[in-house]
């Protein structure tokens, strides 16, 4: 299927799908009713062809997840082309007219970041707000693609689950993006120690007290006064866990000690654990202890 190449009426991608008029078939998979925040998720399986011109609103990665794919790329009126090799990136910067042609069937992740991510994270880490990306055709970028790929995974494997870990992995990949793609180009200072015991406390006390809701990185990183990108590092640094790992680890040894006391059902200690359901406390329960919740109480 091929898609017209109209250069008179540039689309511009709305706020909730990125690319609602350039692909008109729907992706495979999309984070669009899961609403992450700060980044969303689309994988495409694309048949030879081209699109419109047109231009997002946001900063998006394209992520090649099947095999070599040539393309072409004009961006506000400049010819690149390229092959895309399997684990290449591609990025494509925010209100700039641009039309791309590949030759094969594509299979492409793609990642879109919000303007207020990248902003937000350049005024807290590289204390500017004037900065601008740099877009490339095709970048090898491991880190990237390994981002890409675990964003895939949780999406499929957790939905509406995966918040959590969306949100730390879009403020690294934020201030991976500043650190090498941007016109402001500089060293991030490194923190050593952890966080302090007084904030560490108050942040676990925070998440002991929020189990059972959807915890989220920014209320945390608000309450300790400190950015988000410094949270989830100093955190990691004083636990040896991702906030995401810790929030699950801390969700499975409360539904023990509910197990134990046998008061409750499975699905409801699901529920007063913060698990989106069932399934998942089964899920993650057997991964952390390597026996399921009632071979957890027969044992």
């Amino acid at each position: 299927m091929k898609i017209p190449n109209n250069h008179q009426q540039q689309i511009v991608a709305n706020d909730r799908n990125t690319f609602p008029d350039v692909f008109p078939d729907p992706p495979l998979l999309s984070s669009t009713e899961i609403l992450w925040n700060g980044i969303s998720l689309e994988h495409r399986y694309l048949p030879a062809g081209e699109t419109p011109e047109y231009a997002l609103k946001q900063f998006a990665i394209a992520i090649n997840l099947g095999h070599s794919v040539q393309i072409e790329r004009t961006l506000d009126r400049h010819l690149k082309t390229g092959l895309m090799f399997t684990g290449a990136v591609g990025l494509c910067p925010m209100h700039t007219s641009q039309a791309i042609r590949w030759d094969r069937d594509a299979n492409i992740l793609l990642l879109n970041l919000e303007p207020e991510l990248l902003t937000r994270n350049a005024v807290e880490i590289l204390d500017t707000d004037r900065q601008t990306m740099i877009p490339h055709l095709i970048v090898p970028d491991p880190l990237i693609y390994q981002i890409g790929l675990g964003l895939k995974t949780q999406l499929q494997t957790y939905g509406s689950d995966s918040r959590l870990y969306a949100e730390s992995a879009a403020t690294f990949l934020a201030v991976h993006l500043l650190q090498n793609y941007s016109t402001r180009l500089t060293s991030v200072p490194e923190y050593a120690g952890g966080l302090p015991q007084l904030q560490l406390k108050q942040a676990v006390d925070y998440i002991q007290d929020n189990l059972a809701e959807e915890i989220s990185l920014d209320a945390i990183a608000s309450y300790l006064g400190i950015s988000r990108y410094y949270f989830c590092r100093l955190f990691k640094q004083s636990t040896g866990l991702s906030l995401h790992q810790y929030v699950i680890q801390q969700r499975v040894g409360q539904a023990k000690q509910l197990l134990l006391q046998g008061k409750m059902s499975i699905a409801d200690i699901a529920q007063t654990c913060g698990f989106a359901h069932q399934s998942h406390l089964y899920r993650h329960f057997k991964r952390l202890t390597g026996i399921t919740p009632k071979h957890f109480l027969n044992s």
